[in-house]
């Protein structure tokens, strides 16, 4: 008899294993597509400026005091200014699934890194 414990665990190993899988052998689109869902916290098609804020400051309090020069502590907000400019396209203040894939497939940096994953294995 399954715990109610290892299910979660059973559904963790399953999703970790999808993601790499996708990062691994996906496509283009998949790869962008996986990278949308997960600033799309809230699953609701859109990433908003909250959502971005709050991952953006969730990466800079963790690396943030490993960098140099030290970031300032407005850094998150220009990232997250920054991001908007460059993704949405129409200046609705939500980032969309299509402006997403389109910005990033137009970025030769964005598109370059994804391309390190295909040399893994």
């Amino acid at each position: 008899m399954k715990g109610k414990g290892c299910d979660n665990r059973s559904e963790s190993v399953e999703d970790f294993v999808t993601a790499l899988s996708i990062l691994l052998r996906g496509s283009v689109r998949e790869k962008l597509q996986w990278t949308f869902n997960l600033y799309d916290i809230n699953h609701d098609g859109y990433i908003n400026k909250e959502e971005m804020t709050d991952i953006v400051r969730a990466i800079y309090d963790m690396m943030g005091k490993y960098t140099y020069p030290a970031l300032k502590n407005d850094s998150h907000k220009q990232h997250v200014e920054a991001f908007f400019r460059k993704m949405d396209k129409n200046r609705d203040g939500v980032v969309t699934l299509d402006e997403f894939i389109l910005s990033c497939q137009e970025d030769e940096n964005i598109m370059r890194s994804l391309q390190l994953f295909e040399n893994v294995i």
